[in-house]
């Protein structure tokens, strides 16, 4: 065991660099406004270059307290180390994890919170307190608080045959994980909607007088939240992580987010097919009650104005 640990160190002491994937919404449109990464970081070691995020690698902690914010999973890199003994999150001084990091943790059985050696603060209060909150909407029990000190598992006595076949499937799951992809990064696991397939995080609203049916949303969309098709235009906010993407880019400011918890659903929107009283065109509108095709309407718009 002795030496899996070394080899477990060695293998976080390879040298690694942390950065942005193509996903990131500031990659994907430059009318994104997001700066979740930027804010997280405690050190100042990501700016934007050209209106995209950039990771400076010498400035850079290994924190990875920008891959806890990012809300798409674009930034690659290891998650914040925790301390976990015994089923138990242990609280420590100057580590402060997001909601979401908490969330998952639930999901994988960590439910209970140890104030070992530290004092509880206000912003530990806070955090547990939002992060209670949104576990009771999602139906599950609240966080536990301890204070006491947690003792650790006791050590399992094996034989040597049988840590010989411990070391050899070690060895192999190490060598599974020497891709980069496989054991530097673990970002993807703060996707709150794979541990929580029956709610949505997000409320996606449409602005049915203003939309103009354009798909550029849709297109956008990595999470697939958005389907326009020849009948309806279908919201399904359940994968959405609210990167505000769609609300940034649409031109008409058709598109509103709001963070909330609610049961995963999906909206239809009727698509009406219109003949527009201007040109004789027919068009696709989400208003029933528009008459004119969405060129003809700008350019009364353009005539009023000059």
């Amino acid at each position: 065991m002795i030496v899996m640990n070394l080899l477990s160190r060695w293998l976080e002491s390879l040298d690694y660099e942390y950065r942005i994937s193509p996903d990131c919404s500031r990659h994907l449109s430059h009318r994104s406004g997001c700066m979740e990464c930027i804010s997280s970081c405690p050190v100042s070691a990501i700016t934007l270059e050209d209106g995209k995020p950039v990771i400076d690698t010498k400035a850079c902690i290994d924190c990875g307290d920008c891959v806890a914010s990012c809300p798409v999973q674009a930034v690659e890199g290891f998650l914040p180390k925790r301390k976990i003994k015994s089923e138990n999150f242990i609280i420590e001084e100057n580590s402060m994890p997001t909601v979401k990091e908490l969330l998952v943790y639930y999901k994988k059985g960590i439910t209970t919170l140890a104030f070992e050696d530290v004092q509880m603060n206000e912003e530990w209060e806070e955090t547990i307190k939002k992060t209670n909150r949104m576990l009771v909407e999602l139906g599950e029990l609240p966080f536990q608080v301890s204070f006491d000190e947690v003792e650790s598992e006791k050590d399992i006595k094996i034989s040597r045959r049988e840590l010989f076949f411990i070391w050899e499937k070690g060895m192999k799951n190490y060598s599974k994980k020497l891709a980069p992809a496989e054991w530097r990064f673990n970002h993807e696991s703060l996707d709150l909607s794979k541990h929580y397939p029956d709610h949505q995080f997000t409320e996606i609203s449409i602005d049915t007088e203003k939309c103009t049916l354009c798909k550029a949303c849709e297109i956008l969309c990595k999470k697939e939240s958005l389907e326009i098709n020849d009948t309806h235009f279908s919201i399904s906010a359940q994968q959405c992580s609210n990167c505000s993407l769609c609300q940034d880019m649409c031109p008409e400011g058709a598109i509103s987010l709001k963070q909330m918890i609610t049961p995963a659903k999906t909206v239809d929107h009727d698509i009406y097919t219109k003949v527009c009283s201007s040109c004789e065109e027919t068009f696709p509108t989400l208003d029933k009650e528009e008459g004119l095709c969405f060129l003809c309407m700008k350019r009364e718009e353009y005539a009023l104005m000059y």
